[in-house]
């Protein structure tokens, strides 16, 4: 099984890239795709930048040029009140809050030709995510995952974001990978690990808990794919 591990940023994948072996580099669209073996299983990993559109430019590359069985996002991520920083959530549905075109009669998130406001993560992936968080201990949740161009920094913005949605994490880059994943029929599942609550502290506590959040994102994925090699 081959699968494709995108993030936004160095501190979100670095961990991973240091892992690799045998692995060869290519860069396509300004893109690094890192392409080798990681706890035995064969694995493709790139940053793609933050937001959608980066996210999505990396995801259909990866499909195309790599062919993965499945792409997982993962990272760091705003979290509803009831999480803690340093939690994690596994989507499973991610939507994009932006996506607007309401004044025309569409529900809000709505995603013309995919006609879905949630797309649906895989779930035999994101229980398998959410069996690795538990055997390191680390408190885990299962929900909706809202990403948009957008970095939260609003008790208002969050209490909008569960009401419209039920999302309980907020970020720039999970929907659109499950957008691509969705429309190329594709498994994928979104990790977040959570470094702020996305309320007026949250550009306050974004740098100061990012790279522990991360870590702990990498280290849930290491536990995935440790698992994923000895089941083959």
């Amino acid at each position: 099984m081959k699968i494709g591990i995108i993030g936004a940023m160095d501190s979100e994948v670095d961990g991973l890239k240091h892992q690799l072996e045998d692995y060869t580099v290519e860069s396509i669209s300004t893109v690094d795709f890192f392409s080798g073996k990681l706890c035995g299983v064969e694995v493709i990993v790139a940053k793609a930048g933050v937001g959608k559109v980066n996210a999505a430019i990396c995801a259909q590359t990866m499909i195309l040029a790599y062919r993965p069985d499945a792409i997982i996002n993962i990272g760091v991520s705003g979290g509803y009140h009831s999480l803690n920083i340093g939690d994690v959530v596994v989507a499973n549905a991610v939507v994009e809050h932006d996506m607007d075109t309401s004044p025309l009669g569409d529900p809000k998130g709505y995603i013309s030709g995919l006609n879905l406001v949630q797309m649906p993560a895989n779930s035999h992936l994101s229980q398998q995510l959410i069996s690795a968080a538990e055997r390191v201990g680390v408190h885990c949740k299962s929900g909706l995952i809202a990403s948009g161009d957008q970095f939260i920094n609003s008790n208002s913005k969050v209490e909008e974001l569960y009401r419209e949605f039920h999302a309980i994490a907020y970020e720039m880059e999970g929907a659109s990978i499950g957008h691509v994943c969705t429309q190329n029929k594709l498994p994928f599942a979104v990790l977040r690990a959570i470094s702020d609550n996305g309320d007026d502290n949250s550009n306050i506590d974004f740098p100061t808990f990012v790279q522990m959040a991360a870590e702990r994102s990498i280290s849930i994925i290491l536990g995935f794919l440790t698992a994923l090699s000895k089941a083959h």
